[in-house]
């Protein structure tokens, strides 16, 4: 089967359904319209789809008693103010698709329909899941808790995510760590309010905020080893004070990456402790809470040489690279760090490199070109690895 031929057959259909979807975005594990919406093209291509746990839907085909293998895409969107300037753009004020969650689930709807017109060359199942709350980095974390693996049991899972900053349109891959993992937390600050001319008479949270600030990030320069990366990055400190009112109260909300799940541990140990050390040497109180806690996502070797094996011989002209480990973080990590995994990104710019933008920028724009390599790419992995492990 040549599956991108059928991809780029279909490709006014794979377009209609990513603006819709671009059009109506939903956030976080609140998403009813387009869980709805999946499930009807889901119900068209003859596949029934299931709500799962919150948000989600999942969907099976193929035969049973063979290998399982699971493709994800998630389908949440952003709190950001469209600047796209596209006339399919966000319909929600407030909310758009700023990082192909509208794209991804646009693929493997077109990748369900491709296999499902082939399920008899299937030689096992192939479990779908669309996903929530990937932005939040806890989505994948619930849908593995709540059994996503099991029923059929899971035995390989592979997704992939759009690249809109790269070059040309292809496939990036790497063979081990993907992307870094992700610890998000809060801290709550406690002093004691006073007027700002008198500080000895209150204890000054916005003081010690300051130099937890500026004290965290030693952490990392005195007990970590210099090649093992990690960034403690706060982005946000709110104090309800005024310009002569020390509050009572502070919030500094941040977040810890790392490309080992090691340091991860270690620094999850002692962050907290640091924390509320630096607020009693200042008389106050200081409790961090950790948020997300999302794993390093790494890919099996041995599942990725085999996936670029079956990616080649999808086109000979097929553009493919490896990329360097990436910064970010991503949630199917939670479905890698249970069973071997191959996360790929799918390369998608627009042609004018002036409006070129990354993820999660206001203006990014996707080439929708690229969506029926994507498709290709998830039906033929996903045929070629049951028919080479059954």
């Amino acid at each position: 089967m040549n599956y991108l031929q059928r991809a780029n057959e279909i490709y006014k259909d794979l377009v209609e359904i990513r603006r819709h979807i671009h059009q109506h975005p939903e956030l976080g594990y609140e998403l009813p319209e387009t869980a709805k919406f999946v499930k009807e093209k889901l119900a068209e291509y003859g596949i029934e789809g299931h709500d799962f746990s919150k948000g989600g839907v999942t969907a099976v085909i193929g035969k049973e008693g063979g290998k399982t293998i699971l493709l994800r895409a998630d389908m949440d969107a952003l709190p950001i103010i469209e600047k796209s300037g596209l006339d399919f753009a966000s319909k929600i004020e407030g909310r758009c698709h700023a990082c192909g969650h509208d794209i991804h689930p646009t693929i493997l709807l077109g990748a369900a329909r491709l296999l499902k017109e082939n399920e008899d060359k299937l030689e096992g199942q192939v479990k779908f899941i669309f996903q929530p709350a990937e932005e939040l980095l806890t989505g994948g974390g619930v849908m593995v808790d709540e059994g996503i693996l099991e029923n059929p049991k899971v035995d390989v899972a592979m997704g992939l995510h759009v690249w809109p900053h790269a070059d040309r349109i292809g496939i990036g891959y790497n063979k081990g760590v993907m992307m870094s993992s992700a610890n998000n937390f809060r801290i709550k600050i406690k002093g004691v309010g006073c007027h700002g001319s008198m500080p000895y008479v209150g204890i000054d949270p916005v003081f010690i905020g300051a130099k937890i600030v500026t004290g965290v990030p030693e952490l990392i320069a005195r007990e970590i080893k210099f090649d093992e990366s990690a960034v403690v990055t706060m982005g946000k400190f709110v104090a309800n004070g005024a310009i002569n009112v020390i509050p009572a109260e502070a919030v500094i909300e941040g977040t810890v990456r790392t490309f080992s799940n090691e340091t991860r541990e270690y620094i999850k140990k002692r962050l907290p402790e640091l924390v509320s050390d630096i607020a009693k040497t200042y008389r106050g109180e200081a409790e961090l809470e950790f948020l997300s806690d999302c794993p390093v996502l790494i890919n099996n070797t041995e599942l990725a040489e085999e996936a670029l094996g079956y990616l080649k011989e999808i086109d000979k002209d097929l553009f493919l690279q490896e990329i360097p480990r990436q910064s970010g973080s991503e949630d199917f990590a939670y479905y890698a760090n249970k069973v071997p995994a191959f996360f790929f990104v799918l390369q998608n710019p627009v042609e004018d490199e002036s409006k070129r933008r990354p993820l999660h920028h206001p203006e990014v724009l996707f080439n929708e070109e690229a969506m029926p390599l994507g498709v290709a790419a998830l039906a033929q992995l996903a045929t070629r690895w049951l028919e080479d492990n059954k």
